[in-house]
């Protein structure tokens, strides 16, 4: 029989020739660290947080929020989440036109690859009901310029519009000005035309703001900036071959939105249930015309 004290030395020892091991091949002792969700101290082979339960594996929904977070700004998600997606949305078609021999990344993504990622387009529209095409194009871009122009204003306003509003009232301006938008764009021009931008969402956002501070005698410094940005935009699109029906319609949307919906913070339950059904309802229709567009895509010649 071993005595302990020969055990513990005998223990010691061993100890001493994994750590020396250790140090050979590179491998450091496992330290404790701190778990993402709760931000306390656990052991270092623990797999669940011993605090609150949280899941310390690399690709846990605990994980993939922090890294989310560390990207996106918690206080407006929403705002940088649709510059993520326009990136996104614009990336794919720039893709398929390099493949045509279109190596200039200004110029503009040929019409037939627009119109299969659900370009807006009257005669689809009036003639077909294909009627994700007012929603798709929102989140389509003609080149890099008119990416660059929309979300250099989308990362001026949209943070505004959200902090004020709220996220789920944001998405929800976001998407009816740009559909109003679209839905003018169609009445106004020949079936035939064919437009893509967050312009019409973009000028929705403006008229929120312009209602909203119309409200406020404080704030009409405020407001006569954000008038001139429109009459400025507005300008442009008559010198320049841009969708104005689609810019009028966004912004006239956006006025009747600043006017109405209010931007105080839901105290009643079914204040709560109509802001729950604005965000999520919102994203829904996202969502699905997302889903029809993939279910239509056609290969391009």
């Amino acid at each position: 029989m071993v005595s302990p004290q020969w055990r513990w030395r005998l223990e010691r020892w061993r100890n001493q020739f994994r750590q020396t091991l250790g140090q050979l091949f590179g491998r450091s002792q496992a330290k404790p660290r701190l778990c993402p969700s709760c931000g306390l101290l656990i052991g270092a082979q623990e797999k669940v947080c011993s605090h609150c339960g949280a899941s310390m594996a690399a690709l846990s929904l605990t994980s993939l929020k922090r890294i989310a977070l560390a990207i996106i700004p918690e206080e407006t998600p929403v705002s940088y989440t649709l510059l993520i997606a326009n990136i996104v949305f614009f990336i794919i078609p720039w893709i398929l036109s390099l493949q045509r021999g279109n190596t200039s990344p200004f110029a503009a993504i040929p019409s037939d690859i627009a119109l299969r990622f659900g370009a807006k387009h009257g005669f689809a529209i009036r003639y077909l009901g294909e009627y994700w095409r007012l929603v798709m194009p929102i989140f389509l871009h003609a080149n890099l310029l008119h990416l660059a122009f929309n979300s250099f204003v989308l990362y001026q306003i949209g943070p505004q519009v959200e902090a004020l509003f709220g996220s789920r009232r944001f998405i929800f301006f976001y998407l009816t000005c740009g559909v109003f938008g679209f839905l003018a764009s169609t009445w106004w021009y020949p079936p035939a035309f064919t437009s893509v931008g967050s312009s019409g969402a973009l000028f929705g956002l403006v008229g929120v703001m312009i209602s909203y501070l119309s409200q406020h005698r404080f704030a009409r410094e405020y407001r006569t900036a954000f008038i001139r940005w429109a009459i400025f935009i507005l300008l442009l699109g008559i010198l320049f071959p841009f969708d104005n029906a689609a810019h009028l319609g966004g912004l006239l949307s956006g006025l009747v939105l600043g006017r109405i919906v209010s931007d105080r913070r839901p105290a009643t339950p079914t204040q709560q249930f109509t802001v729950w059904l604005m965000g999520w309802g919102a994203a829904v229709i996202i969502l699905i015309s997302l889903a029809m567009t993939l279910l239509h895509l056609r290969p391009t010649s």
